[in-house]
């Protein structure tokens, strides 16, 4: 919800979406059925997320990079290894703002969120390497996908609401009120619930997501329309994956700190809102 009620004045661009046919017999009946039967205890998935921004068409700001991995419970993601980066300008390793583009891992495991890294390195006390930061983690999206696939009730409204064309290509587009009732919350009022989000989602022959591309743009007038694609790719399904928390000698708590640590990505604080 944080994330949604945040593009209050987003308008989309349409995407396409490619999805094969399926050929045998054995696949479950539907995206949805294929979901459910990965949250096995033990297992889960591969990410891989760009995001790009652009104003008026021409590159603004750095490209952010995350990969990582996220567990299965039998309810869906119970616990995420991610690390982001940003790619930006050239800054030498002792500049103040080296540590803004420097790569930052976040561990969620147990309702705890641990970041090592970035933002996250600076006064450290000695012997200490992760951060425990406040904050309710909600591992199944990643950076700025606006579309969450983990939650059943959203795929199946995306998939449903999206149009078919060519044999297997589909493009859709969904207004954040839809996509906010979708996920259980309410309609969102006024302009901001009728803003359009464009989506394309690709399926493999077993009917599991492979990549969900998303396309939002904000006009701000006079000061150019800013746009911004996150291009989110999860491959490995049903692997085996393991996370645990670090090794508490190596953790301080961010409120045993001196100097004030960053509050955590979206993606990792959704749950609490």
């Amino acid at each position: 919800m944080r994330r949604l009620i945040a593009a209050t004045a987003l308008t989309v661009s349409a995407v396409a979406v490619a999805t094969p046919a399926f050929a045998f017999s054995a696949a479950p009946k539907n995206p949805v059925e294929a979901l459910k039967k990965q949250f096995v205890a033990g297992k889960g998935v591969k990410v891989s997320e760009t995001t790009t921004m652009l104003t008026d068409g021409k590159p603004s700001g750095g490209v952010g990079r995350m990969t990582g991995v996220l567990a299965f419970g039998k309810s869906g993601v119970v616990a995420s290894d991610l690390t982001r980066r940003t790619k930006g300008p050239k800054v030498k390793a002792d500049d103040e703002f080296a540590a803004l583009f420097s790569p930052t891992r976040y561990i969620s495991v147990k309702g705890q969120t641990y970041a090592k890294g970035g933002l996250y390195s600076r006064d450290l006390p000695e012997g200490k390497k992760w951060v425990r930061v406040e904050g309710a983690p909600d591992a199944t999206m990643s950076s700025s996908q606006l579309i969450n696939i983990f939650d059943a009730s959203v795929l199946k409204t995306v998939l449903k609401g999206a149009k078919n064309a060519n044999g297997g290509v589909y493009k859709g587009a969904i207004s954040l009120s839809d996509l906010s009732k979708a996920s259980g919350g309410s309609s969102l009022p006024g302009k901001m619930g009728k803003v359009k989000v464009a989506y394309a989602i690709t399926l493999n022959s077993k009917q599991l997501v492979t990549r969900v591309t998303t396309v939002a743009k904000l006009d701000f007038g006079l000061l150019g329309v800013m746009s911004m694609t996150a291009d989110t790719r999860y491959s490995d399904w049903g692997s085996k994956v393991t996370i645990t928390a670090p090794p508490e000698e190596e953790v301080v708590d961010a409120a045993d700190l001196d100097t004030e640590v960053p509050e955590l990505p979206s993606v990792l604080t959704e749950a609490a809102g």
